[in-house]
């Protein structure tokens, strides 16, 4: 069959990966006849692949048209939008991914009104059009079933993989980071649900009782005050590590090498950094909320979002047991490998089957 997927935001983070992913394993299946709709100036993600530029971004007007256009001029029997972004008219047969509604769901993730009401008009559009909606996870599945009723006999469950990240290249660790004996490692995002505070706040419980050689090592660069703001009370930790920006290479090296690799999101509609995480062999701590249980099953230390003493307890743990994480570690790897592109493909593939025999 022939398959126009929108990959518009497939160099995005989050998103980019899912439609990465899907589209490398699309690609290399012989029952699809792949054609990628590209952002301006980029390539397909299967080299030498069927693709069509785009212009206008995605949740614009102009970005809607020239999906339409393309549509036409693609003539595909199945349309695929890996995010809600729909183009007008909406053709069918249509399947449409929805990831997750943390923009509607947790405070300060998308402070305008204006922009969560389009947000909230173009989610509905594109669930109420699409002949077959595609969740991530369960969990997603059932808020999308929260938000709009009428869509639940047709969502299907298609989890996303790590397996092309893990493949790619392991670059060396910053000199920072290389230099020390070991890290628990984290990401430093300050989006409300990533739940940064809580993580900084059991570290500085933690700390004192650790091992001097044991630092917090994050990704991004502080902002000010954000420490001092996040653990109130508490002394300041001396051993937290502000990394900048990190590329893939060096992200895959610092999963590879972390003591732990710490997770406390409290909203997540997958969540691929503890499934990447568990793909390099690090042991994962992480929230027991929304879809983190359904990725990481009994291979991970899950903890309640916003329990700081239980954070602090399971941080101590995997540092000081070292037995302990390493069989942690194992089940993780085992776990991982349970979750790939060709299986997301060959899932995602059937939803398209289902959508053309019920519509022909």
């Amino acid at each position: 069959m022939r398959v126009l997927l929108d990959c518009r935001m497939a160099s995005w983070t989050g998103v980019g990966r899912y439609t990465r992913g899907l589209a490398g394993a699309l690609g290399g299946r012989e029952d699809i006849e792949l054609v990628e709709l590209v952002a301006p100036g980029e390539e397909p993600t299967t080299p030498g692949g069927e693709s069509y530029e785009s212009a206008g971004h995605p949740f614009s007007p102009g970005g809607a048209r020239t999906f339409a256009r393309a549509l036409r001029e693609v003539q595909a029997d199945i349309v695929h939008c890996a995010h809600f972004p729909t183009p007008f008219p909406m053709p069918h047969p249509l399947v449409v991914t929805v990831h997750d509604f943390i923009p509607l769901s947790v405070a300060g993730v998308m402070p305008s009104s204006a922009r969560r009401l389009a947000y909230r008009l173009m989610i509905r559009r594109a669930i109420r059009g699409a002949d077959r909606i595609i969740t991530l996870s369960e969990h997603s599945a059932r808020a999308t079933r929260e938000f709009y009723a009428p869509a639940g006999g047709r969502i299907s469950v298609t989890p996303a993989a790590a397996d092309d990240f893990a493949a790619g290249e392991i670059g060396a660790l910053p000199p920072v980071v290389a230099g020390l004996g070991r890290y628990v490692f984290g990401f430093g995002n300050t989006r409300p649900h990533k739940r940064l505070d809580v993580l900084l706040r059991a570290w500085a419980s933690a700390e004192p009782s650790l091992p001097a050689d044991v630092a917090l090592v994050l990704t991004g660069d502080e902002p000010e005050g954000f420490v001092n703001a996040a653990i109130g009370d508490l002394p300041r930790p001396a051993r937290i590590i502000w990394l900048g920006r990190t590329d893939d290479e060096t992200l895959r090296a610092l999963y590879a090498r972390a003591t732990a690799f710490v997770f406390p999101s409290s909203h997540e509609g997958f969540g691929l950094p503890p499934l990447e995480a568990m793909m390099f062999g690090a042991p994962v701590i992480c929230s027991d909320a929304a879809s983190l249980p359904e990725v990481v099953g009994n291979a991970a230390l899950l903890v309640p979002p916003l329990d700081v003493g239980a954070l602090a307890n399971a941080i101590t743990r995997l540092v000081t047991d070292p037995a302990f994480a390493g069989d942690l570690a194992e089940r993780g790897r085992v776990r991982a490998m349970g979750f790939t592109w060709t299986r997301t493909a060959e899932l995602t593939t059937a939803v398209y089957q289902q959508v053309l025999t019920s519509r022909y």
